[in-house]
């Protein structure tokens, strides 16, 4: 601790070297150049001071104690069209640049949509996961990040490659990434994007006003009622994707003159059947703000409460030969008739109600202090089939394919077989291609009463509670001193329930895949050794209970400097976080190691970050930034089986858990001219240490395979830029050619739930030099906007390439090949390669066209419509994603067993064809 102290104190002692000058400024005013109003909320960054603030309920805005000479003010936010200008600031007065006119415009609304159709976006094991984009998209000033994240999302595509935890989500200065997967829940905010349009943007490591930031960068939403414009907004949507109708209702008071401010939404979404078979969505809204400033301003308490339950059935991925034989790359396995009207198996139901609580007490007007206190408890939970000693109902099962009667047996080739499945594949015969719910009822009606078949739903809810305080403070002309402390506890709860028994009276609370009693052993079978031989009945818990207990507190400070040709800034946090397993039921596998409190897993964690920006003039800029820190393991990754056990890597490899390590460095080179604006990037990030865990069925267990000590690293050229011809015709261009592999070759271990007479081993996994899945590593956009008379029109050819299935480490296990002769023994070497080899996506194009109006009326009311029509071209056999599957089966020949994967292939995503959103808002 008083190494921290000193650390910190040598942070700031530079800071309290310079004297106070006389104070050097810039104000101003922004209206509409149509309704001539004020526009409040829009974002103004002074750009070669790299300081950002928001007009108020006036349009106005100022900064004060900045650096004298040429520089840019750029304007941003979502209701604007973004504009820059020249500004030349006298030393040692307030420079007054009068009133600014923009473009007013309602946002891209079809932000909150994308056209994509994957699992990786609506993931069963991810709570909250769903197709909404951030603000960040549109509230950055960054070329690249504004039109590459949009445009590319179909794709899937992810700025540098990071992951969802490394972009953090704040509202109202409060942290809203979980703490078990590091995500935000975008399903909280469905349908609520009129109250959560305003916030603070950070690219990439950048210093911020709120945060000490991340690699992903991060974002502030403001939902306090005083940013939100006086007035009514009605929105009507129309789409043909998830949903095929969303409304939403907005009221806002606006900063009253008795210091108070409300400001009230409701909104919904809904289908009946999506764009995909067996898919639907039903989803209600609603949001108040409550804020009250006193003391002019001095101090403002805001109150936000808001929720949005959303029940959606999810589609699956599948097979290619299945989609060959059914002419549909939207195929979804999941539903199937039931009393005439189709049913899905698999159904998201989620709801998070969040309420926070915020202070901003302005100290001076130098100084500000942010208190936020957020609590919010997410219940999520999706639906699955269970079935006991039945066969395997998903349609999709690979005994059902063509490909089983080719392949099940090596040397026997069952033609006869593998045409008459294909035949039933071809004519789409739904009582073998769907789920056949009555064969599932009938078998249960031939039982005992116990269910043979049954639909489960497999709970992650969450409670957590978070404190955030912030403190920034103008030293002196030159620093700027950023600081903040947190403090958050998460109760995480998993567990799952009888959702259908499908006729049934009960089910027993048996370990399915245990009660084949290899070792005589009757006790393994249960699930539940303090009840055994139970029968659960709809609404029961069974299967697994247990919690997982998670906290973390920590501080961070930032420092910056600004003259008028050089700015720097540097900063540090410590993290402390421990977290322990709960168990509600003694599992009869690991009856020693699954009840009751588990072992505390402790971590100190620290990071640095420096940057540098060297100004050639106001327009051209050279910017650096590095970063370097450490990271305590998600929780999620940590234990081996957390549904039945205790068991983590230290229980195998006997080393200790440690945090992971990341290293981030990029050189960028910015230009804002007159007519063409835009940024060109250079980047690598290292990351060493890392766990993951991936987890399937192998055929007689559930089988978890936890990789630790593992490195990737991620780098390659970012272009972003914005040639604007005149005042009616811009062009953009954003692109990037980067890698993202795997390093080295991490360790891993494989955990049998059902058989922990299976001995887990820490083992090698052949991992270097693959590539990281799931995204293009090659991907660009160029666009045309045309705006005359308040008519927007534009048009967008987007490529990308370079993308990889998303590999299975099970597959490269260094034991499996030890004895893999290519001379000996071709056939298992031929095996061998078809199975390690990773594949690659072929490149594809899509073409986007859109068009707006907007119609200004008497009395500040308007109508705006806007029509986006998403690849035009139909292009319905673009991959978007995909995955090896963990399991591999074996084929006889002979005597000897031989890996063949072709009995289970690779399963992908496919992108929808033409969709379009249609959005109609009327302002009053």
């Amino acid at each position: 601790m008083k190494q921290t102290f000193v650390l910190l104190l040598t942070l700031l002692f530079p800071a309290l070297l310079f004297s106070q000058e006389s104070e050097t400024g810039i104000e101003g005013r922004v209206i509409g150049s149509e309704s001539r109003q004020p526009v409040p909320g829009v974002i103004v960054t002074l750009n070669g001071e790299n300081r950002q603030t928001r007009t108020d309920v006036k349009g106005a805005f100022f900064f004060n104690n900045i650096s004298p000479g040429k520089d840019v003010l750029i304007f941003n936010s979502v209701g604007i069209a973004p504009k820059n200008i020249l500004v030349d600031i006298a030393k040692g007065v307030v420079t007054d640049v009068g009133t600014i006119e923009v473009v007013e415009l309602t946002a891209t609304e079809d932000l909150s949509l994308i056209g994509v159709v994957d699992e990786a976006m609506v993931d069963d094991d991810v709570e909250g996961a769903s197709q909404e984009i951030s603000s960040k998209v549109i509230l950055s000033n960054d070329v690249f990040l504004n039109k590459a994240a949009y445009q590319l999302s179909p794709m899937r595509f992810r700025a540098r490659g990071y992951e969802s935890p490394y972009e953090k989500k704040y509202i109202n200065g409060v942290n809203f990434n979980d703490q078990l997967r590091g995500v935000f829940n975008y399903s909280s905010i469905g349908a609520l994007n009129d109250m959560t349009r305003n916030g603070d943007v950070v690219n990439y490591n950048a210093p911020s006003a709120f945060t000490y930031g991340s690699i992903g960068g991060a974002e502030n939403v403001n939902m306090r009622a005083s940013g939100y414009t006086p007035g009514t907004k009605a929105t009507l949507t129309y789409t043909n994707r998830n949903y095929y109708l969303r409304g939403m209702v907005t009221y806002s008071t606006g900063l009253m003159d008795n210091g108070w401010a409300f400001s009230a939404s409701v909104g919904g979404r809904y289908s009946h059947e999506g764009a995909i078979d067996g898919t639907f969505y039903r989803n209600f809204s609603y949001a108040l703000s409550a804020e009250k400033q006193w003391q002019g301003g001095k101090h403002s308490l805001s109150i936000v409460t808001f929720g949005s339950p959303v029940v959606r059935g999810q589609q699956s991925a599948s097979y290619q030969q299945v989609y060959e034989y059914l002419d549909n790359y939207l195929y979804n396995p999941n539903w199937g008739y039931q009393d005439g009207k189709k049913r899905n198996a698999k159904v998201v139901k989620a709801f998070d109600p969040t309420l926070i609580l915020s202070h901003i007490w302005k100290i001076n007007d130098d100084m500000t202090l942010t208190t936020g206190l957020g609590t919010h408890y997410g219940r999520y939970g999706n639906t699955a089939l269970n079935w006991y000693n039945a066969p395997d109902p998903r349609p999709d099962y690979y005994r059902q394919l063509p490909s089983y009667f080719k392949y099940a047996v090596e040397g026997f080739d069952n033609q006869e077989g593998a045409d008459k499945c294909e035949l039933l594949w071809r004519r789409n015969d739904t009582n073998y291609t769907q789920i056949n719910w009555d064969n599932m009822y009938l078998t249960n009606a031939l039982g005992d009463g116990s269910a043979e078949y049954m639909v489960e739903e497999r709970r992650s809810d969450l409670f957590e509670t978070t404190l955030n305080s912030t403190f920034n403070a103008r030293l002196n002309d030159h620093h700027t001193l950023t600081a903040g402390i947190e403090a958050r506890s998460t109760l995480s709860r998993q567990f799952k329930t009888v959702n259908d028994l499908l006729g049934a009276s009960y089910v027993w609370d048996y370990d399915k895949y245990a009660e084949q009693d290899f070792y005589g052993d009757k006790l393994r079978k249960q699930n539940d050794l303090n009840r055994p031989d139970r029968k659960v009945y709809e609404g029961g818990i069974f299967g697994y209970n247990f919690d997982l207990n998670i906290f973390k507190a920590g501080g961070w400070i930032v420092d910056k400097y600004t003259s008028a040709k050089l700015d720097a800034y540097y900063g540090m946090k410590i993290d402390y976080t421990s977290f322990y397993r709960d168990g509600k039921m003694r599992n009869g596998r690991y009856p020693n190691d699954s009840y009751g409190k588990g072992s505390t897993y402790t971590f100190v964690d620290m990071a640095v970050k420096a940057g540098l920006t060297y100004k050639i003039n106001g327009r051209h800029f050279l910017t650096a930034n590095i970063s370097y820190g450490t990271e305590a393991p998600l929780p999620n990754y940590v234990y081996l089986s957390p549904r039945i056990s205790d068991y983590t890597t230290t229980s195998v490899s006997k080393e200790d858990l440690k945090s992971g390590r990341v290293f981030s460095a990029d050189i960028n080179y910015i230009f804002s001219l007159p007519s063409l604006t835009g940024r060109v990037s250079l980047f690598q990030t290292n990351f060493y240490d890392q766990m993951d865990r991936n987890s399937y069925f192998n055929g007689t267990s559930y089988l978890n395979h936890v990789l630790y000590n593992m490195n990737k690293v991620h780098r390659g050229i970012e272009l972003g830029a914005t040639y604007k011809l005149d005042n009616h015709w811009s062009f953009d261009l954003a692109g990037t050619i980067s890698e993202y592999y795997y390093s080295n070759n991490p360790m891993g271990v494989e955990n049998y739930e059902a058989d922990p007479e299976n001995e887990d081993k820490s083992s090698t996994v052949y991992m270097k030099n693959l590539h990281v899945g799931g995204m293009p590593q090659f991907a660009g956009t160029f666009g045309v906007r045309y705006f005359i008379d308040y008519w927007f029109l534009g048009a967008n050819l987007n490529a990308f390439g370079r993308n990889y299935v998303d590999v299975s480490p099970s597959r490269r296990l260094a034991e499996t090949y030890d004895q893999v002769d290519p001379v000996a023994d071709p056939v298992q070497y031929q095996y061998y390669k078809e199975t390690v080899a990773q594949e690659r996506f072929g490149s594809a194009c899509t073409v986007d066209l859109s068009i707006g109006k907007i119609f200004y009326l008497p009395h500040r009311q308007s109508i705006n419509v806007n029509l986006s029509v998403n690849n035009v071209l139909n292009k319905t056999d673009v991959r978007t994603g995909g995955y090896e599957q963990g399991r591999v089966v074996t084929v006889k020949n002979g005597k000897k067993s031989l890996l063949n994967p072709r009995l289970l292939p690779n399963k992908y995503y496919y992108m929808q064809g033409i969709n379009c959103f249609m959005n109609v808002s009327y302002r009053f």
